[in-house]
C-alpha cells in the first residue's frame, strides 16, 4: 500500500527550461524522494515509472526501484501490466514485477482495462488476456478498450460493439465509436455525435459536432465541430454554455477551460462560475486535492482553491 500519496516535481538544472531534474513531493509540498531523476511520471497503482541514463524503469512509493532503467519509454501500468519497446520497434507486455509477459510482437497493444488489451499486428486488431494469450483473433479493422464488458470495433467501415466472446451486442453502424464512459458511449452519423446506452439505444441523439467522453457526469460539447465548447448534461443539455475554446474533462469538482483565442486557462465548477482567481498556460487535473499548473515563469502544485503548495521555476516537462 502506497505510505502516502506522492506527487512528480520538477527542479530546472541550470538557465534553460529543457534541463531539469524530477522527485517526489506529498500532499503538503515536502520532499520524499530527491529529485535526481531525468524525468518522472505520476503514480499509479503505487507504480511510478522514471528515467535514468535515457532509459525508463519504474519505482515504489519508497524510490526504490522495482524495474531497472532499461526501457526506451515510459512504464505506464494498469491491471499489473504495461507494455513496452522491444530493439526491434514492436511491443510486448510486462508485468509488474518487471518480468516479461509476452515478448515484442506487436506494433500496437493498449492500456489493458477489463482484464483484456487491444494488439494491432500492422494490419488487423484483436484481444489479448493478461498473459498475453490471444482471446479474440486481429481480424477488425480497429479496435478500442473494453469497458464494462463491451468495446467498439470497425467492421466493414463501420463500427459496433463487441462483448468479450466476440459477438456483436450493438452491430456495425456508427461512422465511428469510443470506449463507454459512466455508462454511455459516444458514436458519431454523418458528421455528428451522439451517445448510447449498452443496449445501443439513443440516450442523447447525434447532434453534436464534437464531444467528448461523460467524466463527473459532464461532457465537453460543441454544437458545430470547431464550435465553442460548453459542459452538457445526461439528458444532453448545456449546463456551462459553449463558449469556451478548449474545454477539459471535470476531476474532482474542477475543470481547466480556455476562452476562444485564448491560451490561459481559468478553472471551472460545475456551475460554469471560476473556481477561484489565476490564470494558466498549462493545467492537468486534479488528483487527491492537487493539480499541476504553469505559468510563463513557473510550475506549480494548487490545491482546490487555488492555494499555492509547491512552486518552482518553469521547465519545459509540464
Amino acid at each position: 500500500m502506497n505510505q502516502e500519496t506522492l506527487f512528480p516535481f520538477y527542479v530546472r538544472r541550470g538557465a534553460s527550461p529543457d534541463e531539469y531534474k524530477a522527485g517526489y513531493i506529498n500532499c503538503e509540498g515536502r520532499t520524499v524522494i530527491d529529485a535526481h531523476f531525468q524525468d518522472a511520471t505520476s503514480f499509479r497503482d503505487d507504480l511510478a515509472s522514471v528515467r535514468l541514463n535515457d532509459r525508463w524503469g519504474v519505482i515504489n512509493s519508497y524510490g526504490t526501484v522495482l524495474i531497472p532503467c532499461v526501457y526506451s519509454e515510459a512504464l505506464r501500468f494498469c491491471e499489473g501490466r504495461a507494455h513496452f519497446y522491444g530493439a526491434s520497434g514492436l511491443v510486448g507486455v510486462l508485468s509488474d514485477d518487471g518480468s516479461v509477459v509476452l515478448p515484442p510482437k506487436y506494433r500496437t497493444i493498449s492500456d489493458y482495462n477489463d482484464s483484456l488489451a487491444y494488439v494491432w499486428n500492422g494490419e488487423t486488431f484483436g484481444f489479448i488476456d493478461l498473459m498475453g494469450a490471444v482471446v479474440i483473433p486481429p481480424f477488425f479493422e480497429e479496435a478500442r478498450q473494453f469497458v464494462d464488458g463491451l468495446a467498439p470495433v470497425q467492421s466493414g467501415g463501420k463500427w459496433g460493439y463487441i462483448d468479450k466472446g466476440a459477438s456483436f451486442i450493438i452491430p456495425p453502424k456508427f461512422d465511428s465509436a469510443r470506449s463507454y464512459s459512466e455508462g454511455l458511449a459516444r458514436v458519431n452519423i454523418d458528421g455528428s455525435w451522439g451517445y448510447i446506452d449498452r443496449k445501443g439505444e439513443y440516450v442523447i441523439p447525434p447532434r453534436y459536432g464534437n464531444c467528448m467522453d461523460f467524466r463527473e457526469s459532464l461532457a465537453p460539447a460543441a454544437i458545430a465541430k470547431r464550435g465553442p465548447l460548453g459542459y452538457i448534461d445526461k439528458t444532453g443539455a448545456f449546463v456551462i454554455s459553449p463558449k469556451y475554446g478548449f474545454a477539459n474533462y471535470f476531476s474532482e469538482g474542477l475543470a481547466a477551460a480556455s476562452p476562444p483565442n485564448e491560451t490561459r486557462f481559468r478553472f471551472l465548477t460545475k456551475t460554469g462560475s471560476q473556481a477561484f482567481e489565476g490564470e494558466f498556460l498549462g493545467a492537468g487535473d486534479f488528483e487527491h486535492g492537487r493539480c499541476l499548473v504553469s505559468t510563463m515563469e513557473t510550475i506549480a502544485y494548487i490545491d482546490p482553491n487555488g492555494n499555492i503548495i509547491w512552486q518552482g521555476p518553469y521547465v519545459t516537462r509540464v
